[in-house]
C-alpha cells in the first residue's frame, strides 16, 4: 500500500470525486485521515501499490492535487525514550511499552501532514523521509 495525500480546492470539494475514482477504476482506497469542509480539504489515503499511477492520474484529471507524504523514520541510536512525542501524536501511533520505551507504529502514522513528533524530539531522533513506490517520489 502506498500513501497519497489528496488536496481538494473549494471549487471541487462538493463533488463525489473519491467515490468516482473508486467506482470508475475498481481500486479499493483506504482513508487514513481526512479533514474536509466547504472550503476544501485533505484526505490521506492508502492505495494498492500496483494501482498507484492509475489512481493518481485519475485524481489529477479531476483537479485534485496529489502528493506523496513523507513518512517518519526513527533513529533508535539517538532516541533515549523521553516520551516528548507520545502525547502529541493525534493518531496514537506513538506509545510506551511496559518498560517505558517508546514504540512507533508506522501503520498508524500519518507522516508529513502532521509531523508534530519531529519538532518535539529533543534528540532529533525522528525525521521525515521520502516514500518510495513505483518510482514515484514527490
Amino acid at each position: 500500500m502506498v500513501r497519497i495525500l489528496l488536496r481538494f480546492s473549494e471549487k471541487i470539494v462538493e463533488q463525489p470525486i473519491t467515490a468516482g475514482v473508486i467506482l470508475e477504476h475498481g481500486v479499493p482506497i483506504s482513508i487514513v485521515a481526512a479533514h474536509v469542509d466547504s472550503h476544501g480539504g485533505e484526505i490521506l489515503a492508502e492505495v494498492p501499490s500496483t494501482h498507484v499511477e492509475k489512481v493518481v492520474d485519475a485524481f489529477r484529471e479531476k483537479g485534485v492535487i496529489v502528493t506523496f507524504p513523507k513518512l517518519i523514520e526513527v533513529d533508535s541510536e539517538k532516541c533515549f525514550n523521553c516520551g516528548a512525542c507520545v502525547s502529541l501524536c493525534p493518531v496514537s501511533a506513538i506509545t510506551f511499552r511496559e518498560d517505558f520505551s517508546v514504540v512507533f507504529d508506522e501503520q498508524k502514522c500519518i507522516g508529513s501532514p502532521c509531523g508534530l513528533c519531529v519538532d518535539a524530539c529533543p534528540a532529533r531522533a525522528i525525521r521525515l523521509v521520502e516514500q518510495h513506490s513505483s518510482g514515484l517520489i514527490q
